[in-house]
């Protein structure tokens, strides 16, 4: 028996129907995941689905004295008593990202060895610490009397005394592999009101660097 024309009309009916909602699901909520469809006469949606991936990634921060670039040296002042002296030590920092450096003194002086002095006379002769480093931005120094970056001392006035850390230290720039950093130590003739006793004098200096916080 065939089906009356009734029936056929209705069955027509639904398939519209079914398209239409088909065509109108995916537009109705941007959030949902999208579906691709084969190609088809009928246009619906898109014809790929795509998805995004956000790949993150850090890198750390590295600091610290070039190969065969750190201040090791000694200082041969000769007569401090009589004679002016200076000398410069240089260095080459490797660090990325900014960063601090510091100088911390033995004995916060030039110290006679042995130290045996008596009223009228002094085992120490003070002297100066300049530092100059070289960096992305420039130049950046600071100057200090040695009594200032004794190791212990309290009270310090100087912006590189001590130990370097993240937030110690007198603040550089980046700097990597620059030429033109140095530490200079140096003084005039000694004009102090005591008398300089006889001996040999010396002093150890500890440079240290960190990256900045």
């Amino acid at each position: 028996m065939r089906p009356s024309k009734h029936n056929h009309s209705q069955l027509l009916r639904v398939a519209i129907a079914s398209l239409a909602l088909a065509w109108c699901g995916p537009a109705l909520a941007s959030t949902a995941p999208i579906t691709a469809y084969y190609p088809n006469p009928y246009g619906l949606g898109p014809d790929h689905a795509s998805m995004t991936v956000d790949v993150l990634a850090s890198v750390g921060g590295t600091c610290g004295f070039a190969t065969n670039g750190a201040p090791n040296g000694a200082v041969h002042a000769g007569a401090i008593d009589t004679t002016a002296w200076s000398e410069r030590v240089s260095f080459t920092a490797e660090c990325t990202a900014p960063w601090r450096i510091a100088v911390s003194s033995a004995n916060g002086a030039l110290q006679a060895t042995p130290g045996n002095s008596s009223a009228g006379y002094t085992d120490k002769a003070p002297y100066t610490v300049t530092l100059n480093v070289a960096s992305d931005a420039g130049v950046v120094s600071g100057s200090c009397p040695v009594a200032q970056i004794e190791q212990g001392i309290s009270g310090s006035t100087c912006n590189f005394n001590g130990t370097a850390s993240a937030s110690n230290g007198l603040l550089v720039g980046r700097s990597y592999d620059l030429a033109g950093s140095y530490i200079e130590v140096g003084a005039p003739a000694y004009a102090g009101t005591d008398t300089l006793i006889a001996g040999t004098y010396g002093d150890t200096l500890t440079v240290t660097i960190s990256p900045a916080s």
